[in-house]
């Protein structure tokens, strides 16, 4: 419970020694931080007038106080019984009537994270679609024992009639539920929720103007009176659909604060007599808005991580193939080849001792025969996983296929460090099967090799001046290249017309070897050029 509380605490003052070192004091200032939160959102209620003694349209507290619990742990339900305490409009309803709201409003606190931890044991609730369904369901429950403790308590004061029971009910519950939507989801997004997606100038753009946008639709929906209301739902999807769970939240708060600013001062589509129905009204268009928002970025967020665990999956068989790659030509060097090199030692030895010509003929024979069978076996091992790949690193074993082939090659540039050996491995193999290519069905007489590496890749460039015309259909060698990239969570795309040549180019991510700097290739100033003849 210790490391649950801590975690209700600012980051920053944890990091900077501001808070005592005692457990008690660490608990009593966490709640003193759950005290503030749910007493200050019940007051911007109060200032806003969306939220009356008795019920409100929308009750952000409940959301506040869940927050808490849940992140925080359930040891600082006094904050919120404090809190509670502390909110009451005591000069508007009898004691009685206040505290039996106040007890409704702490249960509902407490059930209601307590169903959130059992039925989300794993993970976030904005995880996946399941998620944010079982989260609804633990927020209603919660806020049902809330409305229905607090409207009994209300009834018996003689605050509400028997008559107007239900409806009073209705609203609490549906007030109390909105509250947690919008505050518990964004609290969760933005504290719990780890943000995958890269912050660029362009992403920032992209979500300020889509704030923006749903600010300016709302204000034109609400103020005009034309029908542009209903657009805020597509800018809201687009939202989840682009910038997940913290842009779903954060859009939904601007929805909110728009929705009920506008209804609460007479103005908008909602705000009709009888006040009840205006109530209703605009409690059921946050419900709409909100609920498709999440379910949208919660889909979002199902899919990609499917995508990053089908990546990682993918991975790890490219992975896993290039270790059997290296056992097999470890065991041909060190086992089959051995064993033949000694035993054609052998044929030599015993033709040069033969006691007939006739017998030293058949040896000889015997010895060239076991010496193709090494050059074709240390050919094969070659094939399996160049030794030179893992012994020199990758900008020497691309030296070995420039000094191979029969056209010339040009080695413009090449890698200055090691990096991982699949990342490694995968370069190898683009570049050996663009340079087969390019000899065998293109004609090419030059070619162009660059290898270079970037903050976290590997960029490959090959050019050739052969026929051009190169296809990935019909499961040709470039289509196996273009899985093998994609299948380490690169980029390969090929650029070629009849009679220009083919311009192939791969982006392999690769995490840099530095410990490994004694074996990293080494470039002079001036381009590695190696022409085979």
């Amino acid at each position: 419970m210790k490391g649950a509380v801590l975690a209700a605490l600012p980051a920053p003052l944890l990091s900077v020694g501001l808070l005592p070192r005692s457990r008690s004091a660490r608990r009593l200032v966490a709640n003193g931080l759950v005290v503030a939160g749910y007493y200050g959102a019940a007051k911007l209620g109060y200032a806003l007038s969306f939220a009356g003694p008795v019920a409100a349209i929308v009750w952000l507290p409940v959301g506040v106080g869940i927050s808490f619990l849940y992140i925080g742990g359930l040891g600082l339900w006094p904050g919120v019984l404090v809190g509670d305490l502390l909110a009451n409009n005591y000069s508007a309803l009898p004691w009685g009537a206040a505290l039996g709201q106040t007890c409704g409003n702490l249960l509902e606190v407490v059930t209601a994270t307590l169903l959130l931890r059992r039925l989300v044991r794993r993970g976030s609730p904005l995880d996946t679609v399941s998620g944010v369904c079982r989260m609804l369901a633990a927020i209603c429950v919660g806020t049902a024992i809330s409305a229905t403790v607090g409207s009994l308590s209300l009834f018996l004061g003689h605050v509400v009639s028997a008559a107007s029971l239900p409806g009073f009910w209705r609203t609490w519950w549906l007030g109390d539920t909105l509250g947690a939507l919008v505050v518990v989801p964004f609290a969760l997004a933005w504290s719990l929720h780890p943000s995958r997606r890269q912050w660029t100038t362009s992403r920032v753009l992209e979500a300020t103007s889509l704030l923006t946008a749903v600010a300016v639709l709302s204000m034109l929906g609400f103020r005009t009176g034309r029908p542009y209301l209903y657009l805020i739902f597509g800018v809201l999807l687009w939202s989840a659909l682009r910038l997940g769970p913290r842009g779903a939240t954060l859009a939904i708060v601007v929805t909110v604060a728009s929705a009920l600013w506008n209804t609460v001062h007479d103005s908008g589509p909602f705000y009709f007599h009888p006040i009840s129905q205006s109530v209703l009204a605009v409690q059921l268009y946050i419900a709409a808005a909100a609920i498709s928002a999440l379910c949208l970025a919660a889909l979002v967020a199902e899919r990609e991580a499917y995508a990053r665990g089908l990546a990682s999956s993918r991975a790890r068989i490219v992975e896993a193939a290039d270790a059997e790659r290296r056992r097999l030509e470890r065991d041909l060097h060190d086992g089959a080849q051995h064993r033949l090199t000694a035993l054609a030692y052998f044929l030599a030895t015993s033709a040069q001792h033969a006691a007939s010509d006739q017998t030293a003929a058949l040896l000889e024979r015997a010895e060239a025969e076991v010496t193709l069978a090494i050059d074709e076996l240390r050919e094969l091992a070659h094939g399996i996983h160049p030794s030179v790949l893992t012994d020199l690193g990758l900008a020497n074993a691309l030296r070995s296929i420039a000094a191979r082939s029969s056209a010339n090659v040009h080695v413009v540039e090449l890698p200055t460090v090691r990096v991982e050996p699949t990342a490694e491995a995968t370069a190898y193999y683009v570049v050996a099967e663009a340079v087969t290519n390019a000899q065998r069905y293109a004609d090419a007489s030059t070619i162009f090799i660059r290898v270079k590496t970037d903050a976290n890749s590997l960029r490959v460039e090959v050019d050739d001046d052969g026929a051009g015309g190169a296809s990935m259909k019909g499961g040709s060698g470039l289509q196996g290249l273009s899985d093998r990239v994609d299948a380490v969570g690169g980029s390969f795309s090929l650029r070629t017309e009849p009679g220009r040549g083919t311009h192939i180019e791969a982006v392999i991510p690769a995490a840099r070897m530095e410990s490994r700097a004694g074996s990293t290739a080494s470039l002079s100033d001036r381009p590695v050029v190696a022409d085979a003849s």
